[in-house]
């Protein structure tokens, strides 16, 4: 057990833990779903809730289901380090969605998480991806198997401690040494895939981008329906996306030296 344990206040902790599930229901879930799926007593959430709705952290809709506030979003986005990055990317994202027709987007690593930071949406009618906000499953989306490959390949083990490997679909790899099999096919080939993992009919591939120290900030990738995004547009799209990431890593880079000779300017 973590030794900081002792020192949490359960209240708040179960109010951390209504904001997080209640990020995984867009459409807000009612009070008596939500005590069930948390195991939180119905007064306590009744209290929690009601908290959190008068500090427009919640909004309870006019059929009594709870979701999130407002007041999160300008939060969120102050807490959000990576909002250089993020600008960065949109015109390399842009470009990127329109060489292989196919969404393009960001992500980065939160907790034991992918979070999509920002995405440019396939020119086609049919589009598959996740929005800017977005939490993926470390275990089965390409993003998140970039993060295992190169960002805490060297502590596989104890990283996935305490990560659900659920099963999404047929493809999804649920062991952790499957993953580490997966993972060290990632790093030889330099990108990661999705191959339905997360959703049937659909195909993601991501590559990583690093800074100026050579360390991964980031995941790079595509996402389409496997109609269209075939097996065997896989390498070529791969070549595509790297270039890309190539792009915004220089483009860190450059940013970096920059900063770094500003500084010592004033200095």
């Amino acid at each position: 057990m973590d030794p900081r344990e002792k020192y949490t206040i359960p209240s708040l902790k179960n109010g951390c833990r209504v904001l997080k599930h209640l990020a995984n229901f867009p459409d807000g879930l009612d009070l008596k779903t939500l005590c069930g799926d948390l195991g939180i007593p119905r007064t306590t959430t009744l209290r929690i809730c009601t908290t959190l709705e008068l500090e427009n952290l919640l909004l309870r809709t006019s059929n009594g289901k709870y979701t999130l506030g407002s007041s999160l979003v300008p939060l969120g986005m102050q807490a959000l380090p990576h909002a250089g990055i993020r600008k960065m990317a949109v015109p390399i994202l842009r470009d990127l969605a329109e060489a292989t027709q196919e969404t393009a987007h960001l992500a980065v690593l939160c907790g034991k998480e992918s979070l999509i930071i920002e995405v440019c949406d396939s020119p086609h009618p049919l589009r598959v991806a996740s929005r800017p906000g977005t939490l993926a499953q470390i275990h089965c989306s390409a993003t998140g198997k970039v993060f295992l490959a190169w960002s805490v390949y060297l502590k596989l083990n104890d990283f996935m401690k305490g990560v659900c490997l659920e099963r999404r679909t047929p493809n999804t790899l649920t062991t952790v040494d499957h993953l580490r099999k997966e993972v060290d096919t990632i790093r030889r080939q330099g990108f990661a895939i999705d191959n339905e993992e997360y959703f049937m009919g659909v195909r993601c591939i991501a590559v990583p981008v690093r800074n100026e120290q050579k360390q991964v900030v980031a995941a790079l990738g595509i996402t389409g329906a496997t109609v269209r995004f075939t097996k065997e547009k896989v390498w070529p799209y791969a070549s595509i996306v790297q270039g890309a990431a190539d792009r915004l890593t220089q483009r860190l880079i450059e940013t970096q030296t920059e900063t770094t000779e500003y500084l010592e300017a004033k200095r």
